[in-house]
């Protein structure tokens, strides 16, 4: 069925050489350099998962991690995009008073805060009494003086039903509340957790760890590609599924069409608000099937390492392709296999 990219502020298409982030987290091609959004995986373009200090967004949170220390929060930076930090996360109020947070637990049906209090003794938080609280965390940064500093945050989350919740971040001290989600056209976007995985920002390969938990924007691929239907766990059991993460992992890179992902190309190869069909080896995705021949002009076969054959003469967009990087042709009759287990294609080849 029809899939999409994600709608830009302004309709315009912009050549990759001259393609320019917006400081506050806009990338109209998910080529820019450096791109502040995670090249449409963790947010839509043209909209903003990262943190706000002074008038740009320098650092821009990936998910959390458990450790026998306690909850390190993953935030990767602007400035190196390489580089990511371990952010220590803890629950508001006084000193040796407010509970500690132990450990976040999510799965697909279920998320809750562990936290000690001060006789050791764990309970979990849920629900409404997850939503009372306030997690603080300290981020560097660089004011415009030049005078590197840490700067103390809060953050708290609102449940908004069916797995979906508001983050919202302040710098300590201030008034107003900032939605992590930043989206200029939407007031609300909501945030959503991928349970026992780490998403890469800059090329959205999938790491499992039972220990990590994925926060993610619902606009971004991460969260797109869970409501096209390619959960990476079966619906019914709730469990771990090898052929469902394959397609999870492969929608990823088709949604953004990171064509060279597998050759060390990151850059994605579609404008937001671009159509385009879809299908998948096993039929999983909503209003989808398996049936490949379906295509009449097949733009691409996926892995989860990106496209594994490509009709350039069928891609979505004339955005131009780097020099130097090839893949074999798909085709005119191409074949699931092993690692091509997602399919995308268009209603008319690119005009000459």
């Amino acid at each position: 069925m029809m899939g999409s990219g994600c709608r830009l502020t302004a309709p315009v298409r912009v050549p990759p050489n001259e393609a320019k982030a917006d400081p506050n987290g806009g990338c109209p091609t998910g080529q820019c350099d450096p791109d502040p959004n995670g090249l449409g995986i963790y947010i839509a373009e043209g909209q903003s998962h990262c943190f706000v200090f002074e008038r740009t967004a320098p650092l821009c949170p990936e998910g959390f991690v458990n450790t026998p220390e306690g909850v390190l929060m993953k935030v990767r930076s602007r400035e190196g995009r390489r580089a990511v930090l371990d952010v220590p996360v803890e629950l508001a109020g006084a000193p040796g008073a407010a509970p500690r947070l132990h450990s976040i637990h999510a799965s697909p049906s279920d998320l809750f805060l562990a936290v000690a209090g001060p006789d050791g003794d764990l309970w979990k938080l849920r629900g409404t009494e997850l939503a009372k609280q306030t997690f603080t965390f300290t981020l560097p940064v660089t004011p415009a003086d030049g005078d590197p500093r840490h700067v103390r945050y809060e953050m708290t989350w609102t449940p908004l039903g069916a797995s979906r919740f508001q983050v919202r971040y302040r710098q300590e001290g201030a008034q107003a509340w900032r939605p992590q989600c930043a989206a200029p056209e939407k007031e609300t976007v909501p945030s959503l957790l991928l349970p026992g995985r780490h998403v890469d920002g800059l090329n959205a390969a999938i790491r499992p760890d039972a220990s990590a938990v994925t926060l993610a924007c619902e606009t971004g691929a991460i969260g797109v590609c869970l409501d096209w239907g390619y959960q990476p766990w079966d619906p019914r059991s709730l469990q771990d599924d090898p052929d469902r993460a394959a397609a999870y992992g492969a929608c990823l890179q088709a949604k953004r069409a990171a064509y060279f992902v597998g050759l060390g190309d990151a850059r994605t190869f579609t404008v937001s608000g671009t159509d385009f069909l879809r299908r998948d080896a096993h039929g999983f995705g909503a209003r989808s099937s398996d049936r490949l021949e379906e295509l009449e002009f097949v733009e691409a076969l996926w892995s989860p390492q990106g496209a594994v054959c490509l009709n350039p003469a069928n891609r979505r967009t004339a955005l131009p392709l780097p020099p130097g990087l090839q893949l074999p042709p798909c085709g005119a009759t191409p074949r699931w296999s092993t690692p091509a287990v997602m399919a995308t294609g268009v209603p008319y080849p690119l005009k000459p």
